[in-house]
């Protein structure tokens, strides 16, 4: 029986240890230092996301306190492949640029003034563009928001959790678009490796008494419906902490829909409505195609 245990308990240690490898995903490098808001605590860490367009280079909006260093990391913890700054307290040249080495002397980076900055790094040329962002209306925490739930393959793991990605001109805003979603639940985090803790603090929940809202920290566990598998354009605002979810026109142009068929009527967060109430607006889907209308 002690054997078992034993044997067990080990099975238990290195599957976690596989979890936490996996946690090395190619799309998303992190950012920890005194600069960020949550300093070098890596459970808060947010992340650059790679450019659809470039896998090599990632991007995201941020506030950084001037004259505090930070860093970019391939993973959530410490010891693994980081990228430093070339030289020892550096700031970026009049172009916003810094010049990154792989791993090598600890050296960071720092601003000289603090605000919200649009961060582009490229693992390839190792260059990191700094400059101020257009947006400073308010302080931007972090650079993507991550969906997890029984609507994705992945489930609740939060290391594979999905990304939504930062708005370059309203970075509070974050959009995941074409997402195959199926039948399902999901919510929201803003840190993955936090996020694994279950704190309610790393978490967005739906509101309970309205749908297009979310709340960060809440009581309860109450999560998005998606009824009807398909592709959504899901977008949150973390300003207003407003939530939509829409079936995306990838997903539309997939349905194939009988033109004699009555139409079907979908809310803003994309569930299905049996009788719309008249002034309510809706998404109508009928002969294949779909259109916003008030009913």
């Amino acid at each position: 029986m002690k054997i078992f245990t034993k044997l067990t308990i080990g099975a238990i240690m290195l599957a976690g240890a596989s979890t936490m490898n996996a946690q090395n995903r190619q799309d998303l490098l992190f950012l920890a230092g005194d600069a960020l808001s949550y300093g070098w605590s890596l459970d808060d860490a947010t992340a650059l996301v790679a450019t659809a367009e470039n896998d090599k280079v990632y991007t995201g909006t941020v506030y950084l306190e001037a004259d505090k260093d930070f860093k970019f990391l391939t993973t959530y913890d410490f010891g693994n492949k980081e990228f430093h700054s070339v030289s020892a307290n550096a700031t970026p040249d009049a172009e916003g640029k810094v010049s990154l080495m792989v791993d090598g002397d600890d050296n960071k980076i720092h601003v000289t003034e603090s605000a919200n900055y649009l961060i582009n790094v490229d693992t390839e040329s190792l260059t990191a563009t700094i400059v101020k962002s257009e947006y400073q209306q308010t302080h931007i925490p972090y650079c993507a928001l991550f969906m997890v739930g029984s609507t994705f393959e992945s489930n609740y793991s939060c290391d594979q959790g999905h990304v939504m990605r930062q708005n370059a001109a309203e970075p509070y805003v974050f959009t995941a678009k074409d997402e195959m979603m199926n039948a399902g639940v999901f919510k929201i985090n803003w840190a993955i490796k936090g996020a694994g803790t279950w704190n309610g603090k790393y978490w967005y929940f739906r509101d309970a008494n309205d749908a297009t809202k979310m709340i960060l920290n809440a009581d309860g566990d109450n999560q998005w419906e998606i009824t009807t598998a398909g592709k959504y354009d899901v977008t949150a605002n973390i300003v207003d902490n407003t939530i939509s979810i829409l079936p995306s026109s990838a997903g539309v142009a997939e349905i194939e829909v009988d033109a004699s068929v009555e139409a079907v009527y979908y809310n803003m967060q994309g569930m299905r409505v049996t009788n719309p109430e008249k002034g309510a607006l809706v998404i109508k889907v009928s002969g294949g195609k779909a259109q916003k209308i008030i009913f």
